[in-house]
């Protein structure tokens, strides 16, 4: 039915979720019936789980994941889409490539699930601030566009004034970094994105080179981010926007409006979205 394709779209977009987390985002109040939903489809071989013993010793919950069979059932129904010439919601494009990544589902690090499920929390709030507003893609969705950086962002999304409104939508690259990967790989990439910016093929009649934006464990890292970035913005002529915040910083946030991003350049002023 469609929410059980409603789970599977999310668990392609975000490659991990939980029960607690899918819920909020197919809006649902009652989690155990989405964990009805989850195992239903478990069955059936369309979703897999990450779960163990020391899930339990540690009050992790379990994380759910697409199969390729999963997949291959959407990709089947986006054809079927595509050839009846229905124009409403369309389904998620399914690559081969993408199929390919979901093998490794059952061995990634227990940091890349944690970092997959983060990204997925940071989409939630996201759409809690901004609503229908904001278009969100994750990595997986980026691989089909020919523009995009090779080093892809976390994620990309663009934000509307409003649902209806003519204006054009602002652009943002995002990256998130939790803990889970080594600092210096957010230095090496926040510099990739002002060499992108020179050589990429970011279409300049499509918009204005998205600003990147940030989101740092701890207000530490943020400020050597910051700095570090700082240093390459001095030693290049390209103009980038950057702007940086924390995740309580972000996740604390009530409304659009409220002081989140903080603007890497010299007046140090804050980025509103």
């Amino acid at each position: 039915n469609d929410s059980q394709l409603d789970i599977l779209r999310l668990l392609y977009k975000f490659r991990f979720s939980t029960s607690e987390l899918a819920a909020r985002y197919l809006g649902k109040a009652n989690i155990k019936l989405v964990q009805k939903k989850l195992r239903v489809l478990e069955d059936q071989g369309y979703v897999g789980k990450r779960y163990d013993k020391s899930y339990k010793l540690q009050g992790k919950p379990a994380a759910y994941y697409l199969t390729p069979k999963g997949a291959r059932l959407l990709q089947q129904l986006y054809q079927q889409f595509k050839n009846s010439g229905n124009k409403d919601k369309p389904f998620i494009v399914i690559t081969g490539q993408g199929i390919k990544q979901l093998y490794k589902n059952r061995t990634v690090s227990e940091d890349f699930i944690a970092h997959c499920l983060n990204i997925l929390n940071i989409y939630l709030k996201l759409r809690e601030l901004y609503g229908d507003c904001c278009k969100f893609f994750t990595r997986v969705e980026l691989t089909i566009y020919y523009y995009f950086p090779a080093w892809l962002p976390d994620a990309y999304f663009a934000l509307k004034p409003s649902p209806n409104s003519k204006a054009s939508p602002k652009r943002y690259f995002l990256d998130v970094w939790d803990g889970t990967r080594p600092f210096f790989v957010s230095v090496r990439k926040a510099r990739n994105y002002l060499k992108y910016s020179e050589e990429g093929d970011w279409p300049p009649d499509r918009s204005a080179f998205p600003a990147v934006l940030m989101i740092c464990d701890t207000k530490k890292n943020e400020t050597k981010l910051r700095r570090q970035i700082v240093k390459a913005l001095d030693e290049s002529y390209e103009e980038v926007t950057y702007a940086t915040t924390t995740q309580d910083t972000f996740i604390a946030a009530n409304k659009p409006k409220d002081k989140i991003w903080w603007l890497v350049d010299d007046q140090d002023t804050f980025l509103a979205l």
